[in-house]
């Protein structure tokens, strides 16, 4: 969809009054350049009269001018906020499957980038409409001079159209292929940043992503951008170089045609000079909008959920936890590049509210995989899941959900306290938590919010930990919380904090490697290459040597 559907689509009716306006104000201003040319040609009778005229019609231009900007700059900025609400809650509605699959960078480059492009693109349709009507005005008043005339004018003016779409057509092509060059760019610049540590310390590894990577990108996308620039500067110049030819056209026909007289001629030429400002302002707009429209194109690429996030709010009652079952539940990741995906399961799993879970396992066994099932962050791929004795299903999975607080290796930390009413005032609880993680000296907190989240990741751990104390949710899960923990915290961590989250009526999911510790566990599960089996500390090994 084009940004011009989009418009007439959001606000048909805001566009026929401003279409309206322009045409009242396109009709003022020929009217002006008309009533200058009678005056040439005829003199001026009653000066007062004439004067007021020429006053009304400035006032006219000037108000109905104004009332069309007025019209289309806010549909512009009203198209904008909409497209950004609507962007960010179908990002919130869409899968985590989904947005992992598309990756960050593609979606930081459509909130950022495209959403910027089709900003300056609406900003400038407000004129390129405006000036459109007043070029449509003009021409029905050279009709009106002239109809023979009109009609070399009409030869030159279809050919330079045609000359224009071809050069246009080939500039959107060149435009898209930058937009694509751009999200590579982006993973470039996103490796740059977040592999700072890594390219400071390997020398080869900076020249492979500087010299073979970003610079071959970069000169592509320079080259791409300048030939862009290059044809609508040829573009610009074509139609300059039509204007006066349509100009030498009028003058050496008007010699030649006895009909057409000097006054019609000199009428024509100054109409087609007024008109030269217009016209170039609607090619200057078209560069925008092509723009606008190929990152418009891209946003819709991105296959983002439509549902609307009233939906699921409208779902997410809570219900008291009681047991979560899971019954020959598998999930099946996308097949890539021709190879078939991770497989987790079949897996038959319980767990019962107030209890303390341990899931062990190697690197790439599954662990968080199943961790995000059991949230209801992915939709199992065959299987059942019953809470409550209920089957979940895309109707109630926001109750699953609503369940759990939980903590991934990936984890983002809010500096904004949420409580289970969705805000906290709080700070004496907050405060009364950081004591209690040893991170008081760090972090303050002021009217729900936090002084800093710039920690270690061991204290951004705990931090995460007090936020989750603050959801005060049924069911925990944590995701290796204590792998980044220093030996005497680890140890409080197993020792007192998980007992007291049991003693408070919380079912506690943790993902642990810690072995010194599988005491404090009611069960241990293992997963090994996608399959779960309870694991007895006193008979098996932490790893099978397979």
């Amino acid at each position: 969809m084009s940004i011009t559907k989009q418009l007439l689509k959001d606000a048909k009716s805001n566009i026929i009054f401003a279409m309206l306006a322009s045409m009242v104000s396109a009709s003022a201003g020929i009217a002006i350049i008309a009533g200058i040319n009678y005056v040439i040609e005829q003199g001026i009778t009653n000066l007062p009269s004439a004067i007021g005229l020429y006053i009304a019609l400035l006032a006219l231009l000037l108000a109905s001018s104004v009332w069309s900007q007025v019209l289309l700059v806010n549909i512009g900025y009203s198209m904008v906020f909409k497209l950004r609400k609507n962007l960010v809650n179908r990002i919130l509605n869409t899968s985590i499957e989904r947005q992992e699959q598309l990756g960050s960078t593609d979606i930081y480059n459509v909130l950022t980038r495209d959403v910027t492009m089709v900003s300056n693109a609406t900003r400038q349709l407000p004129v390129a409409m405006y000036n459109s009507f007043l070029v449509l005005a003009g021409l029905l008043y050279l009709l009106w001079l002239s109809p023979l005339l009109f009609l070399f004018v009409c030869v030159v003016v279809v050919f330079g159209v045609w000359t224009d779409a071809k050069l246009t057509n080939s500039l959107q092509h060149m435009l898209t292929k930058v937009r694509r060059l751009d999200d590579t760019l982006f993973q470039h610049y996103e490796a740059v940043v977040e592999g700072r540590n890594e390219l400071a310390l390997n020398q080869k590894r900076r020249h492979v992503l500087f010299d073979e990577q970003f610079l071959p990108t970069a000169e592509e996308s320079r080259a791409q951008a300048a030939k862009a620039e290059v044809v609508w500067a040829v573009n610009l110049n074509w139609t300059t170089l039509l204007i006066f030819f349509i100009i030498g056209v009028v003058f050496f026909a008007g010699l030649k045609i006895e009909s057409v007289g000097q006054d019609v001629v000199i009428a024509y030429i100054l109409a087609i000079m007024f008109l030269r400002t217009p016209l170039s302002m609607i090619l200057d707009s078209i560069p925008t909008v092509i723009k606008g429209n190929v990152a418009l194109q891209a946003i819709n690429r991105l296959d983002l959920n439509e549902d609307d996030s009233a939906a699921d709010t409208k779902q997410s009652t809570s219900i008291d936890f009681n047991t979560l079952q899971l019954k020959q539940v598998q999930y099946q990741y996308p097949t890539h590049n021709g190879e078939a995906g991770f497989t987790l399961g079949p897996i038959d799993f319980e767990v019962h509210k107030g209890e303390l879970i341990f899931l062990i396992g190697g690197n790439g066994s599954g662990k968080s995989t199943l961790a995000k099932l059991l949230t209801g962050l992915y939709k199992e791929s065959s299987g059942q899941l019953l809470l409550n004795g209920t089957q979940i299903n895309d109707s109630n999975r926001s109750q699953l959900k609503n369940c759990f607080s939980a903590i991934f290796p990936s984890f983002y930390l809010f500096s904004d306290v949420v409580d289970t009413h969705g805000s906290s005032q709080d700070d004496e609880k907050i405060t009364h938590y950081l004591e209690r993680l040893a991170i008081n000296s760090k972090v303050s907190v002021q009217q729900g919010k936090l002084s800093t989240t710039a920690l270690s990741q061991g204290q951004r751990k705990r931090l995460a930990l007090v936020l989750l104390y603050m959801e005060n949710r049924q069911v925990l899960l944590l995701d290796e919380w204590a792998a980044d923990q220093d030996p005497v915290f680890r140890e409080v961590f197993y020792r007192e904090i998980l007992p007291q989250l049991q003693r408070d009526g919380k079912t506690v999911i943790a993902i642990s490697h810690d072995d010194h510790y599988f005491d404090v566990a009611d069960r241990i599960y293992k997963l090994d290459y996608g399959q779960l089996i309870q694991f007895d500390v006193h008979q098996h090994k932490l790893f099978s040597a397979g």
